[in-house]
């Protein structure tokens, strides 16, 4: 049996893919952020499994009217918030996996310019889509 040779660049992409925290700095310090920022909610009042409200919003979730009342930081502030650790795990599992493989294709500068970018542009999207009717917040954006 013949085996079937690789795509040209295949290597390039699996090496990006690989290596740990220290070639990537910027990913592992976004993650340690969104970790203290999840640990920090614990120790005021958030649940493990799903938060209310009101620790939400003090901890700078994103809601139309408070966001559309001129809180326009909330929609920064809330790339580092999670609802619970199902939500937090899998946040950070796509920022480690996909992050790690852009950090090390653009630059960690780059990896910051888009993480900024792409999470207030969602929080945005977001408050356009669900108006005044959801408490959102979130490093998928």
């Amino acid at each position: 049996m013949r085996a079937h040779p690789e795509p040209e660049g295949t290597q390039e992409v699996i090496d990006l893919t690989r290596g740990g925290p220290l070639l990537t700095p910027v990913v592992a310090l976004l993650i340690c952020v969104n970790l203290l920022v999840f640990a920090g909610m614990l120790t005021h009042g958030a649940g493990l499994w799903h938060s209310p409200n009101s620790v939400q919003l003090a901890w700078g979730a994103s809601f139309g009217p408070a966001t559309k009342d001129g809180e326009w930081y909330r929609l920064g502030t809330a790339m580092f918030l999670h609802f619970g650790l199902l939500h937090l795990a899998m946040n950070m599992c796509a920022l480690w996996d996909a992050g790690r493989f852009v950090e090390r294709l653009y630059g960690s500068l780059r990896l910051g310019a888009i993480y900024v970018a792409s999470g207030l542009a969602g929080n945005l999207l977001s408050l356009l889509v669900q108006g005044d009717r959801a408490v959102s917040g979130g490093a998928s954006g």
